[in-house]
């Protein structure tokens, strides 16, 4: 007999299909009460409808009482989505599931860009950092510790309304760190009610990678996936292979020998992170190349932001460690500059994606981006040249302005984020407000303060978790 996963109680609190089964006929019976009883902060009449109509789709579809016909992709997403629910993992035999089978195109041309060398890379690049850089102490490296900063302002976040219990990192993780920079980076091509939806989708990944195993956790992972594949199912078409993309976040690509090192290291990094969520191929009609845009974009500027923790933590799933592995010098420039020309490519979607992101590093509490200091280093003049093309291209502002220095400085920003998530309300222009911050990160060379070559950084925290 073959036992799954999810009906093995190894690891704390667990339940089998039947019980979810329960649960979700639960949750459908309450989906008009709960959000009334247990939502956080006010939302709008228009955001009450869409929520609710996507997550009693979502029920409904997990519940197996509507589907979608004749289609091998709807299957592999509803039986995904439930065992994400019943048993999150993010691992090497998830990605060799035969739900990879439906995973998107864009998934699928990453693939062809890197290969079990790019995964050495980065291992090599991480091990030979630490040890010829920082006398093998990891923990000497300037970084924020991302589970000690989250826990300080965990209690002064601003999430959305349907991210309850605040309690819950998992909620506030789904919130913080997927949908509202996905939606800000989907807003190039959706109106900002149809991208705060869509965004929805880039919870399943989340809860695949850092659900963990009590009660509570259980709760708000239904929920979260559950609306999830709400989206996948109310969108359709190719969205349906995008929520399949994060079974295979450990996937090793299909190139043997020799590869482009900045290339290889950008599309591996893609995939492992999901990222292939942001593109507008997905849910509206693109060239895949311009799809490819905001995904590569997106994922770069996270690593380089990250780049400090990831390797603090001995963690080797960061795309600048894998070119420092191939064997460049100066990597975090050369991947910043790599990004900037890849931006080129389609300006709008690839400045969406790098507002997204600033936003989310320099306003969420896990992290932290505010809390480097130290001396930054001259701007490179090429690189704001990159930038300043693609920003007047994207039909945006070129109008550099410092980002938040300390945590409660981000305050007006999360409310902007706030009324954006609940209200579908723009105000402050929030896209330009958090490119803006980036602009001034690149003109100021403070950009400089999150490569961990860089010297005369203070060290911000000395432990290193949640890598």
């Amino acid at each position: 007999m073959t036992v799954t996963t999810s009906s093995i109680p190894a690891k704390g609190f667990r339940v089998d299909h039947a019980k979810l089964n329960e649960d979700l006929n639960q949750l459908l019976k309450n989906v008009d009460g709960n959000l009334n009883h247990y939502a956080l902060g006010s939302y709008s009449g228009a955001y009450k409808t869409i929520y609710k109509a996507t997550m009693r789709s979502g029920i409904e579809s997990l519940l197996g009482t509507i589907s979608i016909a004749n289609s091998q992709a709807w299957e592999d997403v509803v039986a995904y989505g439930r065992e994400v629910i019943l048993a999150p993992e993010d691992t090497a035999e998830r990605a060799l599931s035969p739900w990879a089978r439906s995973c998107s195109d864009l998934h699928k041309e990453l693939l062809k860009r890197f290969g079990p060398e790019t995964v050495k890379a980065a291992e090599l690049g991480t091990a030979s950092i630490i040890e010829n850089h920082f006398n093998g102490d990891r923990l000497a490296i300037p970084h924020v510790n991302k589970k000690a900063s989250y826990l300080r302002h965990r209690h002064d976040a601003k999430v959305g309304a349907g991210f309850y219990p605040k309690s819950s990192p998992l909620a506030a993780t789904c919130y913080q760190c997927a949908s509202m920079p996905c939606s800000l980076a989907m807003s190039w091509f959706l109106p900002i009610e149809k991208a705060v939806q869509a965004a929805y989708i880039s919870h399943l990944s989340v809860c695949d990678d850092v659900g963990s195993f009590t009660e509570e956790d259980y709760a708000v992972r239904m929920r979260m996936v559950t609306i999830s594949a709400g989206v996948a199912y109310r969108f359709g078409g190719k969205a349906l292979n995008v929520f399949v993309d994060g079974t295979s976040k450990q996937a090793v690509g299909m190139v043997a020998g020799e590869l482009k090192p900045l290339e290889a290291a950008m599309a591996w990094r893609a995939v492992g992170g999901c990222s292939t969520i942001y593109s507008k191929y997905n849910f509206d009609e693109c060239d895949l190349k311009v799809g490819l845009v905001a995904p590569l974009v997106m994922m770069a500027l996270h690593d380089l932001l990250d780049w400090r923790c990831d390797v603090s933590a001995g963690n080797h799933e960061n795309a600048v460690s894998a070119v420092y592995g191939f064997g460049i010098e100066a990597p975090f420039h050369a991947f910043l500059e790599a990004m900037l020309e890849e931006v080129l490519k389609h300006p709008r979607s690839g400045v969406y994606g790098i507002g997204a992101v600033t936003y989310m590093h320099f306003v969420v509490g896990r992290y932290g981006a505010w809390e480097y200091r130290g001396q930054p280093m001259p701007a490179c003049e090429k690189c704001i040249g990159l930038l300043r093309e693609a920003t007047e291209a994207a039909g945006l502002e070129w109008a550099p302005k410092s980002p938040p220095k300390r945590y409660v400085e981000g305050d007006e920003a999360r409310e902007w984020g706030r009324l954006w998530s609940d209200h579908f309300v723009d105000e402050q222009l929030l896209v330009q407000e958090a490119v803006s911050w980036f602009q001034y990160l690149i003109s100021s060379g403070e950009i400089w303060l999150f490569d961990l070559f860089s010297e005369g950084v203070r060290p911000v925290d000395e432990g290193a978790d949640w890598a």
